[in-house]
């Protein structure tokens, strides 16, 4: 792509609020925007690398990111996103583990990178489910346990030390 051309298509995604999008219509929804354009509620992170249609690339964090809507994940069901993505109201972690494609720089981390993420939103009294965490209990939930797990260590290496999990059952 010449310097003219690409110089257009930066003018462009940042006329369009930083946004690339990809793919075609009525596939599952995601979009390719630039790493400074906010992620809009009800969507996730789910990989980020750099582009030259978002401006100079080789700095320390990446310029871009994919990400996708949520709104087509029904109840109990889950989806996968980066750890630097917001979490969506009504869903919760339920397993941290890594991958390349959520490595926000070129730099290495000892703590994990992507979260399994469920929707509580909706689903019916009694169910029952297993999320990270031990404070942040979402109202019309009670727990039932709470317990150790490595699926809900953020740190990549070792054993947890303290409960980091807890089961809870829609009242």
């Amino acid at each position: 792509m010449n310097g003219w051309r690409r110089g257009v298509v930066v003018l462009a995604a940042l006329l369009l609020g930083g946004s690339m999008t990809t793919g075609t219509a009525g596939a599952a929804t995601s979009q390719d925007v630039c790493g400074s354009t906010s992620t809009p509620a009800g969507w996730v992170e789910v990989r980020y690398w750099d582009s030259s249609q978002c401006g100079p690339t080789g700095g320390g964090m990446y310029n871009t990111k994919r990400i996708t809507d949520t709104s087509g994940v029904g109840p109990g069901g889950t989806v996968q996103a980066c750890t630097y993505s917001p979490v969506p109201a009504g869903f919760r972690v339920t397993r941290y583990s890594s991958v390349s494609d959520c490595e926000r720089s070129r730099g290495t981390s000892d703590y994990h990178n992507r979260t399994d993420l469920v929707n509580l939103t909706g689903l019916p009294t009694g169910s029952t489910r297993t999320i990270c965490g031990l404070f942040d209990v979402p109202a019309g939930w009670t727990v039932v346990s709470r317990h150790k797990s490595t699926n809900c260590q953020q740190y990549k290496y070792g054993i947890p030390s303290n409960d980091n999990t807890m089961t809870i059952r829609k009242s």
